[in-house]
């Protein structure tokens, strides 16, 4: 494959999947909360480190009422979930995809 239509094919792909922070497109769909990838996955771990650990803690205090506990950790698992970058993966697997087959044919020549 010529590396120009290998660029164009990426390009495309980059048009179709990048969707949460996108700096060309001047899109941020973390509503601020994080500006690349990477910081994203560390919020999103965050997140869920919080939940569990308030899940762990929420018998230690006998005055807390277990059930308002449950219901925020839920709805901290709900933001992080929505947070996750489903269509950025997709992006990667078809890359790795084409990365591939332009190694192959690399390769046999």
């Amino acid at each position: 494959m010529e590396t120009k239509k290998l660029l164009d094919q990426l390009l495309e792909l980059k048009r179709r999947h990048i969707e949460l922070i996108n700096d060309t497109r001047n899109i941020n769909y973390t509503c601020g909360l994080a500006s690349n990838y990477s910081e994203l996955m560390h919020r999103i771990a965050d997140l869920l480190k919080t939940s569990k650990k308030a899940l762990e803690g929420m018998h230690a205090v006998p005055e807390t009422n277990p059930s308002e506990i449950e219901y925020n950790v839920a709805d901290v698992i709900g933001i992080a979930i929505k947070l996750l970058p489903f269509s950025e993966m997709q992006f990667i697997d078809e890359t790795m995809e084409l990365l591939s087959e332009e190694s192959s044919t690399h390769t046999k020549h």
